[in-house]
């Protein structure tokens, strides 16, 4: 008889362990704190412009100034790090709030350039030399193209938004959250504006982003030229991801060449 109490009292304790086991397994998991650990995974989001600038400069040099086509694509990156998101949800509205968005260092190409040089007879220049020098001015004014983007460009700060509100949507959907709207809310970011190096552009001339004018001269300086981006199709888009080559002519009497030149 002992020894069948004490099985009664052993089943009767391992039912009671096993009960509460199964209870605190089948308590419910917060899904807010699923979805901050799954955003702050993500680490980051990215998003990228592609652009195009072209202008003509004419360089004051012994003799006939020449008229110097300069044109060259460029991809501008921008990140948005979601390591220290904050989420909360009020009824069935999840706000999220970020850090702002930091821009990378444009990307150019590397492609060699084709150019039209002027004729010797009409000035004591070096071609090569003039080449190179506006080849040098590439990636200075792409950084502040994308520093103006990254100020400037509405659709940029709409498309990181877009982007976090569709990734918090499906993982609340997944989590069978009630939610109906997801607010995103991604503070305006402080630049420090980089100057732009010296275009020695044609008379009446503008230098182009896009289609768009971003420099002309006032005497001897070059002014920035305040312009509103267009919005830009996806990062992903199979147009947007094409190589892009670059060009640069030296418009005058001329022979053609192509230049060793790589940036």
């Amino acid at each position: 008889m002992k020894y069948v109490i004490v099985a009664l009292l052993a089943l009767v304790a391992g039912g009671l362990i096993a009960s509460r086991v199964l209870r605190d397994e089948s308590e419910p998991v917060d899904p807010l704190q699923i979805i901050v650990t799954q955003l702050r995974t993500q680490a980051i989001i990215e998003h990228e412009r592609q652009i195009a600038v072209w202008y003509r400069a004419c360089p004051s040099v012994v003799g006939v100034d020449p008229q110097i086509f300069v044109a060259w694509p460029a991809k501008l990156s921008y990140e948005l790090d979601l390591a220290s998101i904050d989420v909360e949800k009020t009824a069935d509205v999840i706000k999220v709030r970020t850090g702002p968005i930091r821009a990378d260092e444009p990307s150019l190409p590397s492609d060699f350039s084709d150019y039209l040089a002027t004729d010797a007879l009409f000035n004591f220049a070096n071609e090569q030399e003039l080449v190179n020098a506006e080849i040098a001015k590439s990636s200075p004014i792409a950084r502040y193209l994308s520093t103006y983007f990254l100020a400037r460009d509405p659709g940029l700060r709409d498309d990181f938004a877009s982007e976090l509100r569709a990734l918090v949507e499906r993982m609340a959907a997944a989590l069978g959250a009630p939610v109906t709207r997801v607010e995103v809310e991604i503070p305006e970011q402080e630049v420090t504006w980089p100057k732009l190096p010296k275009l020695e552009l044609c008379a009446g001339s503008m230098a182009s982003v896009n289609g768009l004018p971003f420099a002309r001269m006032e005497g001897p300086h070059t002014v920035p030229i305040r312009f509103r981006p267009a919005h830009s199709r996806p990062s992903g888009d199979a147009a947007s991801a094409a190589a892009p080559t670059g060009i640069v002519s030296v418009v005058g009497a001329a022979r053609r060449g192509a230049s060793g030149i790589t940036r």
